[in-house]
């Protein structure tokens, strides 16, 4: 594939994926990829693909960015499970960023199962409960918060520019089927916030675990599953810890 200036090819090291990544826009970090292996893990475990074998299990990745979510969920899904049928839609507001994120799905041969929508998702771009999952990593730093000197593509992926954390919840309880999954990733400040928002608008937290760089040292990341209309009953589960490697890693 012939690539634009500044941009490259990056190995993902699982299956032969790949994605493109390029100089002054959002790359993908751990915590894509964190994400990636926990919302494949969950949905496996949940036996909802299962029930579902003979129609697309429809997932939805909001703010995909580069692609890294979906291109690397739909790779470990076809994997783990074969015998199902999954179509996720990967949604981003910036349109450069997403015409790169349909060229490594290109790439990939994974078009017939992952989509690279151009939008808003807070407007009417899906109907409401329409997907079986969704997954999230949204902005991490709070409006208002850290230093921000001009709205470039890779400040609009990590500050609250664009939408809000609580805007973004909001919207995937709406898009969520009943008894939908959501899997999110952000910073443990942001953690309240985050479990808040999810009970507010109908999504119960079922599942948290915190993520640490080395043993001993203050968690820096969370995960968490939520269940659109599920009861509250939240586990928490042991840290992940990325020095150590985690049941997430061997996937």
């Amino acid at each position: 594939m012939e690539l634009n200036q500044g941009e490259q090819i990056d190995d993902l090291q699982y299956n032969e994926l790949c994605i493109i990544q390029k100089k002054g826009l959002f790359r993908y970090g751990t915590d894509g990829v964190l994400l990636a292996n926990y919302a494949a893990r969950g949905l496996l475990e949940s036996g909802l693909l299962r029930k579902k074998r003979q129609m697309p299990f429809q997932i939805l990745d909001i703010g995909t960015g580069c692609g890294i979510v979906p291109i690397l969920m739909e790779g470990k899904l076809r994997a783990m499970a074969p015998e199902t049928s999954v179509e996720i839609h990967g949604i981003e507001i910036q349109e450069e960023v997403a015409q790169m994120a349909r060229r490594s799905v290109a790439l990939n041969h994974q078009e017939q199962h992952v989509q690279i929508d151009v939008g808003d998702v807070r407007q009417a771009l899906y109907p409401n409960a329409s997907f079986d999952a969704i997954t999230m990593n949204p902005p991490y730093v709070r409006m208002g918060s850290g230093l921000l000197s001009d709205a470039t593509p890779v400040a609009k992926a990590c500050h609250e520019i664009v939408c809000t954390q609580e805007d973004l919840i909001a919207r995937a309880a709406k898009l969520l089927k009943p008894g939908g999954l959501f899997y999110m990733i952000n910073k443990t400040d942001r953690l309240t916030d985050a479990l808040c928002a999810m009970r507010e608008s109908g999504m119960e937290p079922r599942e948290l675990r915190l993520v640490e760089g080395r043993p001993g040292m203050a968690p820096v990341l969370f995960v968490v599953t939520g269940v659109r209309g599920g009861g509250k009953n939240l586990r928490i589960l042991p840290n992940i810890n990325l020095e150590r490697g985690t049941d997430l890693c061997s996937m």
